[in-house]
């Protein structure tokens, strides 16, 4: 392990510590639970990252990043079929077709593919190409499709 590496695991742990004890102190502050269950997530606390997620829904101002980040922690424990939910309903709020709700889509899509359901995969990922077909690999992805058939 680099001095780097060590440097970056003691910053993410007293990120976590701080956001934690935060979240102790206030505990209704669903912004400050949304920013804990981001950096569990990234810390691989899979289940506790859910259960704030859960709980930062409740704020209409990270209600639907914390739809999406609920997806991906469940998505990352492999319950295909709960992170599908998350990523529906963060999906149906979400009016316009920006960058955030293309990354909703493809965590859907994504989710799809991990059930073995690709053509439900394939008409997510539809929706992305024809918005936008230089996002991450979908052109790839529906050009490999149409290829196969």
């Amino acid at each position: 392990i680099t001095a780097l590496d060590a440097a970056r695991k003691e910053l993410t742990d007293l990120k976590l510590a701080e956001a934690k004890t935060y979240v102790d102190r206030y505990p209704n502050d669903y912004a400050a639970r949304f920013t804990l269950a981001s950096l569990l997530l990234d810390a691989g606390d899979h289940q506790g990252a859910i259960a704030n997620f859960q709980q930062a829904q409740k704020s209409p101002k990270v209600r639907i990043s914390a739809l999406g980040g609920m997806g991906r922690a469940l998505k990352a424990r492999k319950m295909f079929d709960l992170a599908v939910q998350q990523f529906q309903t963060a999906k149906s709020e979400l009016p316009t077709m920006d960058d955030l709700k293309k990354d909703i889509i493809y965590q859907l899509a994504e989710c799809y593919e991990g059930m073995n359901r690709q053509e439900e995969a394939i008409n997510e990922f539809k929706l992305i190409y024809s918005e936008d077909i230089g996002f991450r690999d979908v052109a790839d992805k529906i050009n490999a499709f149409y290829s196969s058939r």
